[in-house]
C-alpha cells in the first residue's frame, strides 16, 4: 500500500535540498542533474526510505537523467511516427485533392491517424514510469526495454490508483505555480517529480 501522506510530504522534508533542486530545473540541460535526483527519489522509496538523498555523485546523476530521457524518447516514437505519418498522408491528400471535396478528404486521412497517435502516446506516458523505474532498479538500460515485464507490472490495479492520483497531482500542482513568473513552472514540475517518484518508487516492489 502506497503511503501518499509521505509522498507528498517528502519535497518539503529539507528545503535546501529543495532549493537545489529547483534552480537546477530551471537550467535547460543542467535539468537532467534534477531528473537524476527524481530517479534517486524512486529507489530510495522503494525501500520505504522517504528521506531526500543527498546531493552528490553529479556525473551519476546527469547521465541517469539522460538516459531516462532517452527512455522516453524511444517510447514515444511509435506515437510521434503515426503522427508525423497522418500529418504527412494529410498534406498529400490536400495537394492531390480536386474540387470541394479536398478538406473532407484531408480530415478523414489526419483523423484516424492523429487518433491512433493519441492513443499511443497516452500508452506510453501510462507505462513509461515503469519503465524508467525498471532502469532505476536494475541499473541497465536494457531493463527499460523488457517490454513483456514492463506492461505486465503497468497493468496492476495498484499501479493504475498511483498513475491516476500522481497525474491529477501534477496537472493541479503545475498549473497553479505556472502563474508565478519565470520560476513557478520549474518548482512545479520539481516538486510534482519528487512526489510521483516517491509515489512509483514505492509501489514498485508490490508489482
Amino acid at each position: 500500500m502506497v503511503d501518499f501522506e509521505s509522498a507528498f510530504k517528502r519535497p518539503f522534508t529539507d528545503i535546501k535540498k529543495l532549493v537545489i533542486g529547483i534552480v537546477l530545473q530551471i537550467i535547460p540541460i543542467v535539468n537532467f542533474l534534477a531528473l537524476g535526483y527524481q530517479l534517486n527519489c524512486a529507489k530510495t522509496a522503494m525501500s520505504k526510505d522517504f528521506k531526500l538523498p543527498e546531493w552528490e555523485d553529479w556525473g551519476k546523476l546527469f547521465v541517469k537523467g539522460l538516459l531516462a530521457i532517452i527512455i522516453g524518447v524511444i517510447y514515444m516514437l511509435p506515437a510521434l511516427i503515426v503522427l508525423i505519418a497522418s500529418f504527412g498522408m494529410a498534406l498529400f491528400a490536400a495537394l492531390g485533392a480536386r474540387g470541394g471535396g479536398a478538406g473532407a478528404i484531408v480530415m478523414g486521412s489526419m483523423g484516424i491517424g492523429v487518433f491512433i497517435g493519441l492513443l499511443l502516446m497516452l500508452l506510453a506516458a501510462y507505462v513509461l514510469p515503469i519503465a524508467i523505474l525498471s532502469y532505476v532498479k536494475d541499473d541497465k538500460l536494457g531493463s527499460a526495454f523488457k517490454f513483456k515485464a514492463v506492461f505486465k507490472k503497468a497493468f496492476r490495479v495498484n499501479y493504475l490508483v498511483v498513475w491516476i492520483v500522481m497525474a491529477i497531482y501534477e496537472i493541479i500542482l503545475v498549473a497553479i505555480l505556472s502563474f508565478i513568473p519565470i520560476i513557478g513552472s520549474a518548482v512545479g514540475a520539481f516538486i510534482a517529480s519528487v512526489t510521483s517518484m516517491t509515489a512509483f518508487g514505492e509501489v514498485y516492489p508490490e508489482l
